[in-house]
């Protein structure tokens, strides 16, 4: 593969070297390792060895880059800034972080996608990910969507150098300022989500991503079967631990070139609806059972 690939690491050395074992199938020519730094001396080690096992399993002709972190950024500086430095340089580039696995068919269609659309303004971003049910029928290869998945994804640096997160707010008028087509149930699922990445609660980057991309109308390509597997549920996560999560990654049939699109570059609301209610409303209402039993617990044990 020609395209240059960044891994995103932290402290999941096993995960690490699961996902390096799928990268020697592809051979990417260029790798960017960014890592984040560890919070304690307990992480240290763990830091240490996530980049040992990338940087001694990378056997083939490769240009490899290093953006390591001495102390802990958090998530959300992390990407952004190490995506920072990958675009100072590169036109384009895959992402995959440590936990997400791909299939080979990913690096295909990451590749085709970023071509085509290279010069199409509307288009912000490529996903690896399909969240659709899996009896939903598609005519075409990939459709346009306005959520971006970032499970294994693809983007240009005009649409990285594009995102201004010091401009970042969330309207007043909630949701619906954004898109104002939206039920209410997805409106009010945005509000919740939103109104903690306001207070701080939530401290993550993709919700910010995203609602850039709704701040600029653009779109993201989505194909029809599911190209990469997140492998990194449970307790060492970052932010989903629960390991029985029902994410709606059900999609998992081969997608192989030539890749068929539509004509017409515009969200899919039909898709999108789906997408909604099969991932993002059914994962949030697993997570919410669960954190209720465990403040629960919590609560009856005094902690």
């Amino acid at each position: 593969m020609n395209l240059p690939l960044v891994i995103i690491l932290y402290r999941r050395p096993r995960l690490v070297s699961e996902l390096l074992a799928v990268l020697k199938a592809v051979r990417p020519s260029k790798i960017w390792l960014v890592a984040d730094g560890p919070k304690n001396s307990r992480e240290a080690e763990l830091c240490r060895q996530a980049r040992s096992e990338a940087e001694n399993a990378i056997c083939w002709p490769c240009d490899v880059r290093r953006v390591y972190a001495d102390a802990n950024l958090g998530l959300k500086k992390r990407i952004e800034t190490g995506l920072d430095q990958v675009f100072e340089i590169e036109e384009a580039a895959v992402i995959l972080e440590e936990d997400c696995h791909p299939t080979p068919n990913f690096f295909l269609f990451c590749e085709a996608m970023l071509e085509k659309y290279r010069n199409e303004p509307k288009v912000g971003a490529i996903s690896g990910n399909c969240f659709l049910p899996e009896k939903q029928v598609l005519a075409t290869g990939y459709y346009f969507s306005r959520y971006v998945h970032i499970w294994g994804w693809a983007t240009w640096a005009r649409a990285w150098k594009a995102y201004d997160r010091r401009r970042w707010a969330w309207p007043k008028q909630g949701f619906c300022k954004l898109l104002p087509n939206a039920d209410k149930t997805e409106e009010a699922y945005w509000n919740r989500i939103f109104g903690r990445v306001a207070s701080g609660e939530l401290s993550t980057w993709d919700y910010f991503w995203i609602s850039w991309f709704w701040m600029q109308d653009w779109v993201s390509i989505t194909p029809a079967q599911n190209l990469v597997r997140n492998v990194g549920f449970g307790a060492d996560a970052t932010n989903t631990q629960d390991e029985t999560a029902q994410t709606g990654m059900e999609r998992e049939a081969s997608l192989k070139p030539p890749f068929t699109g539509p004509k017409e570059i515009c969200a899919d609301a039909d898709l999108d609806r789906q997408t909604f209610l099969n991932h993002l409303l059914r994962q949030e209402g697993k997570l919410s059972f669960w954190r209720r039993i465990r403040r629960s617990l919590a609560k009856r044990v005094g902690i």
